[in-house]
């Protein structure tokens, strides 16, 4: 009596852990399908708004701060800010007024980590967010001048070489001595 006793609760046990499984595979799939429609509908909306803008960044910083709605409005969430400087243009009744404006824009980490302050970036912007930085390539140093005329190269912490252009090589000044 005893022995059947367990295994019944074996058989119970079994049962909870896999209708536990089922309910949380069933709001996995739940959430995914949810937050895949939200994707959906801001891109929608971003590509429908997006416009390509010419943006001076002045300076870039990431942020804690809350949300001013949704379910998120009580829990801090990092956010990549960038501030620019942007010339927008409207035409009304046929004149197209010009102005500068300075711009906080909100974006992705991705592009966050594409801009560099103090240069100027061509942007898809959609209202104050950034979807798409293009940005020029980095430019490569392959030599620094100093104000002694020598020319470092970098090759690394410990291999460094200099170059010095106003000192002839040994084998011209032997040269020159054998040529005397």
């Amino acid at each position: 009596m005893r022995h059947l006793c367990l295994e019944e609760n074996k058989v119970v046990y079994w049962i909870v852990v896999g209708s536990l499984a089922v309910v949380l595979i069933a709001a996995y799939i739940a959430l995914f399908v949810w937050s895949r429609k939200r994707q959906k509908r801001f891109d929608e909306q971003y590509n429908s708004a997006k416009e390509r803008h010419e943006v001076f960044v002045l300076n870039k910083k990431m942020v804690k701060e809350k949300p001013k709605t949704g379910m998120f409005k009580f829990i801090k969430v990092k956010t990549y800010q960038v501030v620019g400087r942007v010339n927008l243009s409207q035409a009304v009744k046929g004149i197209t007024m010009n102005r500068m404006q300075v711009v906080t824009f909100q974006t992705t980490k991705e592009e966050y980590g594409k801009i560099q302050p103090n240069h100027r970036y061509k942007m898809d912007v959609a209202g104050n967010y950034i979807g798409n930085v293009i940005a020029p390539p980095p430019q490569k140093k392959k030599g620094v001048k100093t104000d002694a005329g020598k020319s470092v190269v970098k090759r690394g912490f410990f291999r460094r070489k200099t170059e010095t252009a106003a000192k002839p090589s040994k084998q011209s000044n032997k040269s020159d001595k054998n040529k005397a």
